[in-house]
């Protein structure tokens, strides 16, 4: 492989075998949050746990991961991204037959933070692994199978899975699943990975760099408390002490991040990599892509349960185009990145999203369900034009010897993008509540049905409208953005 490009300079026979590996990962990582969401209330009640701490069970792997992304991506530059995804595999494995093992909820919040470190160790690398293992001319269709079609096809069934295993079997039956998926995805990186991706992703000749653990522990630690802080808020306000304290001391922490990682002589983060246009501009459009995604995914099942009445497994099924459009689409969008302007199909992705949440904000109680298919069909056709293009286009522009990190940092975007816009929408539609007495989504859950409903589900239905509003203006940005990118490089 080329030493300053990810240009393989001679592809496995065996990519698209490997392209497994990649599949399993994403398969593991997108179905837990689902499963865990059906199993959570049987957790709860066995172990007897208060919500605090149960909040912790799922909050815990979403800051783990997050905070850890970076230093395994650099890890995988400095050790070799197959060494990774073995190490990976192990952790996730054990981990989970740890965690349905727990005799206690405090037990299964450890075992879950090493679940999470598992799961940064894979999931960190997906991209470059895929980047590494094929040429341009087929690497779009790859991401598009592992990293869209797969990642889709997960978060579709991860609850549907959830609920079959944890109905019949019980809630520790989806932990020891897991671990089988991780066996089988450790042995498919130990007999299909080509030999050069156990290798460390540097040039021919250079000396071996350093691990920053400076670099490492100070973003491990910001990117925690800004993640902490931005969900805390959605249950305590904006004007909580803990969450003013979390976000000034995340935010005085990234700047000292970024300051010692300008001035370090190998750094965990090459600051460089954002002097790249593509890399710099696409990952603000990719942000905003995964903001307004979020929007949807907080607030649809909250209208369509509580505005509409409906049942959970009903509502299960409207919200399902979304997803399976993205799946339909990201092999097909994959391919056509190998051949058309990437930017275009970005900007054009994010257009269509932004008209699909201007068609939503004017959703009612009284919409029919042809209505809601439409709109969030269109804005799985809009992300899934977008996603694999996208992800396409950044790793191409990566530098063989960073694919690591960037790759990493592509999960960063998508979690800081889920966590912001998730506050942002619990903000908007909470400011609306406020005067009804009920000053957060799940205060207002908890008014449904009792006499005060009918104000508060007035109040949730404009908020629903102005955070729709939102969404789709973001999306137009990030149109705009990615247009923006196409007249200055092309081709």
């Amino acid at each position: 492989m080329d030493a300053t490009t990810n240009k393989p300079a001679s592809p496995s026979r065996n990519r698209w075998w490997s392209l497994s590996v990649a599949s399993i990962a994403t398969l593991i990582v997108t179905a837990d949050t689902g499963q865990l969401s059906i199993a959570l209330p049987l957790i709860i009640t066995e172990f007897g746990a208060d919500l605090t701490l149960a909040s912790w069970i799922a909050l815990v792997y979403a800051l783990i991961t997050a905070s850890l992304y970076l230093p395994c991506g650099r890890m995988a530059d400095l050790l070799g991204i197959g060494n990774l995804f073995l190490a990976g595999f192990i952790l996730y494995a054990v981990s989970s037959i740890a965690a349905g093992s727990s005799q206690s909820a405090v037990q299964l919040v450890i075992f879950r933070a090493l679940q999470a470190a598992g799961s940064a160790l894979i999931m960190a690398n997906n991209f470059a692994l895929v980047t590494a293992l094929f040429p341009p001319e087929e690497r779009g269709r790859a991401m598009g199978i592992a990293g869209g079609a797969i990642s889709a096809i997960g978060y579709t069934m991860g609850p549907v899975i959830g609920g079959l295993l944890t109905h019949g079997l019980g809630w520790r039956s989806n932990f020891f699943v897991s671990s089988v998926l991780a066996v089988g995805g450790f042995a498919a990186a130990r007999v299909l990975l080509p030999p050069e991706s156990f290798k460390p992703s540097i040039a021919k000749g250079a000396k071996k760099e350093p691990f920053d653990l400076i670099g490492a522990l100070s973003f491990a630690c910001c990117i925690s408390l800004i993640l902490f802080g931005l969900a805390t808020a959605q249950k305590g306000g904006w004007q909580s002490p803990l969450v003013v304290v979390s976000l000034i001391a995340g935010f005085a922490l990234l700047f000292f991040f970024i300051h010692w990682e300008r001035r370090a002589g190998a750094p965990l983060l090459d600051l460089a990599l954002f002097r790249i246009p593509a890399f710099a501009v696409g990952n603000m459009a990719r942000w905003i892509s995964f903001i307004t995604m979020s929007v949807s995914i907080l607030l649809m099942p909250f209208y369509l349960q509580f505005a509409l009445g409906l049942d959970p497994l009903r509502a299960g099924f409207l919200v399902a185009p979304t997803p399976l459009a993205m799946a339909l689409l990201a092999p097909l969008t994959g391919w056509m990145s190998e051949r058309f302007a990437a930017e275009r199909l970005c900007a054009a992705g994010l257009a269509v999203s932004g008209c699909a949440f201007v068609l939503m904000s004017f959703l009612s109680p009284v919409s029919a369900s042809v209505d809601i298919i439409v709109c969030l069909g269109l804005v799985g056709i809009g992300m899934g034009l977008f996603q694999t293009p996208n992800n396409n286009l950044l790793m191409t522009a990566v530098p063989r010897h960073r694919l690591g990190v960037g790759s990493a940092f592509l999960s960063i975007v998508r979690s800081l993008g889920y966590s912001i816009g998730t506050a942002l929408a619990t903000t908007i539609v909470g400011a609306q509540l406020t005067a009804t007495g009920a000053s957060s989504l799940q205060s207002f859950a908890k008014q449904v049905g009792t006499a005060g409903s009918g104000v508060g589900l007035a109040a949730f239905m404009r908020g629903f409208y102005f955070a729709c509003l939102t969404a789709a203006v973001l999306c137009f940005l990030g149109a705009l953005i990615s247009s923006v990118r196409v007249s200055r490089e092309a081709r």
